[in-house]
């Protein structure tokens, strides 16, 4: 063998190590890019969580698993299957499907009748 040949073969390899270096670190920087945007704590007034359940638990049953669960409930949502929960409640109600908050979903998630009622 030639040594232009294993000069030519080690530096195909050492590209390829190169090259999967860099989608490694690529890989991990994107890694970090995402945990660095995600939100951390707000500060000011706690905002009132929804907990939502599948459409088809009726609203008493939201309740009560809300109620069970130990959570002081605020109201009801625009939905039966929407109750609005105190923001001190960490605990997620047994087969509620999502915790959200309520910062741009109030619309959507409060009932007409209470936004009328506060008024």
């Amino acid at each position: 063998m030639s040594p232009v040949a294993i000069s030519t073969a080690s530096r195909s390899r050492l590209r390829q190590w190169r090259d999967i270096g860099l989608i490694a670190g690529l890989a991990l920087c994107s890694g970090f890019l995402v945990l660095a945007s995600l939100p951390g704590p707000v500060a000011g007034a706690p905002i009132p969580l929804a907990a939502i359940f599948p459409p088809w638990v009726s609203g008493e049953e939201a309740m009560a698993r809300s109620l069970a669960s130990g959570a002081r409930i605020l109201r009801q949502g625009a939905a039966p299957f929407v109750v609005v929960l105190a923001p001190e409640t960490v605990a997620r109600p047994s087969g509620a499907l999502l915790m959200l908050r309520l910062d741009g979903l109030a619309g959507c998630i409060i009932s007409p009748e209470a936004e009328v009622s506060r008024s």
